[in-house]
């Protein structure tokens, strides 16, 4: 009981020595409590102040959330000049965050990295005037500098080292470093400083941002990043004055949550203990059955991630842990966020019509004397509901090998502008063969049109479908429209481009075609033999990065202050289009079971609690991902089920990715 007595006190410490108990704190503490702690620490009287605290680990989740909301409210934004805060057009802006007062990357620097791809920097607190030349002439490159404060200069080092830095005075080097800043680059600091010590600095170098943080915690330097993201907003207030300019009670207001906030389930009703726990035993046993070597799980509620976690390894082997940043094969999952925003988009534009014919945009499937074709009255939207008719898949590949192996004529080792599809490393395919996979598929058999049988062709033809219709290379279109803007940058094709190996999980080993482990190339054979880049697959994410888009569906095309697709649209394509002959998909996405709410577990699909409203996709390598806004929730699965073979469905088995949205809706329930 003591030691519980001891945590409650240190919060209502921190709460007392916040801004003069404004009534954001008032709110999560009682008046009463707040009386008696500010009599047993015989406070009263003493000058109010803010202290910078180490990172306390408090063992109550409520108590941890209670201290979070506590760092929220007290953040004080004290210059946005041009509304700089949160940022807007991230797909313009190449962003550097200085940390100074640390040697090692920093929480702040990595939560700045989950809205938008970020550089790191840092200098010591006692850097020199040669060191802050060097930085800066780093930093020239970049529009927007992040700098964050983590502590002053040690005045008794400078000392005993009688060297430059000693003899320009304690912070005069940060003082020039900032006003360098400023002039050149869009630039905002962050101060994980008490009053006091800001109190030393005398220039800030006017910089169009500055955030006061008041401490140097993990979850300080979280939050900070959240608010300059727009992922929380801005409502803190300065308890005293510092410097000429700034005085007790400024503090500018920012309201509007932006972008995904990262944050505990108790913001949103829910249990840390109890999700934990339910996600924890499910995963847990799939590795233990080998399901698969590893994953990403993440959940999102409200706008706000309230669960993401890696778990295993990168292979059965267990030298590579699974990370939060791991990039994963998203396999057929690309069919709704690869292909299918750019079809969206296009068909707002009038460029794409749903029920027009697909051989309006793709002249191969128009009936000519030289060219029959069985496909020349399918619609759009047949087509985007799997009820066109098309076969669901066909083996491109076999016909690029000979009985003794892959064909001299197709094939080399080197890149060059013949042979320029990679179809693995060091393995390259002749551009002639893209012509081989479109006239398959346009002789291929029509035979189930008006049923629903899934089908990847028509997803396959999708990106020079669009190419043509855009303007450009469907690769590009996708980054300038939803990707980059969304901060989304490791949702890309040929991630091996763009990323080390490392940070990419391999899937199967290719004993039959590539004759290697897959590994930073797709899958997916069809993708693979035309260089990566397909409608069906090719598309490989992070769990973060996937959320952006995803979160964007359920705000139905918003997100970040953007809107990306209309309402509208996003309505329309994730509806059931079909229901009378019994086809439960929208266009693009899967849904719901016609009447899924009604069956029991062992028929329902993907669950029993998913709702009308709600849409998702699976994939063949394990990952999967569920939208419900009627609950406004994202879940997001990611592994590598695949490796080291496809003969491995021991996810599916086990139905670990659908259990857990089910564990999530069982959760959500006891909030009603």
């Amino acid at each position: 009981m003591a030691g519980l007595s001891n945590k409650f006190s240190h919060l209502f410490f921190l709460l007392i020595l916040s801004f003069s108990l404004q009534s954001e704190a008032q709110n999560i503490v009682d008046d009463s409590n707040i009386l008696e702690t500010k009599r047993l620490l015989d406070l009263s009287q003493q000058k109010l102040s803010v202290v910078r605290e180490a990172d306390t680990e408090f063992s109550s989740a409520n108590v941890q959330f209670k201290q979070r909301q506590l760092i929220e409210a007290q953040l004080t934004l004290l210059e946005n000049k041009n509304q700089l805060i949160p940022f807007q057009g991230l797909d313009t802006l190449r962003i550097a965050a200085l940390s100074v007062g640390s040697g090692a990357v920093t929480p702040f620097q990595k939560m700045l990295n989950n809205y938008t791809k970020v550089d790191y920097f840092n200098l010591s607190s006692n850097f020199t005037a040669v060191e802050t030349n060097a930085v800066l002439q780093k930093l020239a490159g970049y529009n927007l500098v992040i700098t964050g404060i983590h502590s002053l200069p040690d005045e008794k080092s400078l000392t005993a080292n009688k060297n430059e830095a000693a003899a320009s005075g304690q912070t005069e080097n940060i003082e020039k470093l900032l006003g360098h800043l400023s002039p050149v680059n869009h630039s905002v600091v962050v101060l994980f400083l008490d009053p006091k010590a800001v109190n030393e600095l005398n220039e800030l170098g006017n910089p169009e941002g500055l955030l006061v943080a008041y401490q140097n915690t993990t979850n300080t330097q979280n939050l900070a990043a959240q608010l300059i993201f727009g992922g929380i907003g801005a409502k803190g207030k300065l308890p005293v004055s510092f410097g000429q300019k700034y005085k007790a009670g400024d503090g500018l207001d920012i309201g509007q949550l932006v972008r995904l906030k990262y944050t505990l389930p108790e913001e949103v009703g829910l249990n840390s203990v109890m999700l934990n726990h339910r996600i924890d035993s499910i995963v847990n046993n799939a590795l233990e059955k080998r399901a698969f070597p590893g994953c990403n799980v993440l959940v999102a509620k409200d706008g706000k991630i309230i669960f993401q976690k890696a778990y295993g390894f990168h292979t059965y082997e267990n030298r590579t842990p699974a990370s939060l940043d791991d990039i994963y094969d998203l396999a057929s999952v690309t069919k709704v966020s690869g292909a299918l925003p750019a079809i969206m988009k296009l068909n707002e534009e009038g460029k794409y019509l749903l029920d027009e014919k697909f051989s309006t945009y793709w002249s191969d499937w128009r009936k000519g004397f030289l060219h029959p074709s069985n496909k020349s009255n399918l619609t759009v939207r047949e087509l985007l509901t799997h009820q066109a008719g098309l076969v669901p898949y066909m083996p491109f590949w076999k016909q690029s090998v000979t009985e003794k192996g892959l064909s001299h004529k197709w094939y080399n080792v080197e890149q060059n502008d013949q042979f320029d599809l990679q179809v693995a490393p060091g393995l390259y395919l002749d551009s002639k063969f893209k012509n081989k996979v479109y006239k398959s598929i346009r002789k291929s058999p029509l035979d189930t049109r008006g049923q629903y049988v899934y089908s990847c062709l028509s997803f396959i033809i999708a990106p020079e479908v669009i190419s043509k219709l855009a303007g450009m290379k469907f690769t590009d279109y996708l980054d300038q429209n939803f990707y980059r803007p969304l901060g989304a940058t490791t949702v890309t094709y040929l991630p091996s481009q763009k990323f080390s190996d490392d940070q990419i999980v391999p899937t199967e080993y290719d004993s039959i075609f590539r004759k290697q482990l897959v590994h930073s190339s797709v899958h997916d054979e069809a993708s693979a033999v035309l260089g990566g880049i397909s409608g069906n697959a090719g598309l490989f994410a992070s769990a973060n990065d996937l959320a952006k888009l995803v979160q964007m569906y359920v705000q139905f095309g918003t997100y970040g202050g953007k809107q990306y697709l209309k309402r509208a649209t996003l309505e329309e394509f994730t509806r059931i289009q079909y229901p009378q002959n019994n086809n439960r998909r929208g266009l693009g996405f899967d849904k719901p079971l016609i009447g899924n709410q009604k069956m029991d577990k062992a028929h329902a699909y993907p669950c029993p609690g998913a709702s009308p409203q709600s849409f998702g996709h699976s994939g063949v390598t394990g990952t999967f991902f569920w939208a419900d806004p009627a609950n406004g929730l994202i879940y997001i699965f990611l592994s590598n089920r695949v490796y080291p073979t496809r003969e491995n469905n021991k996810i599916s088995d086990l139905n670990v990715r659908t259990d857990i949205l089910q564990e999530l809706y069982d959760e959500l329930n006891k909030l009603h």
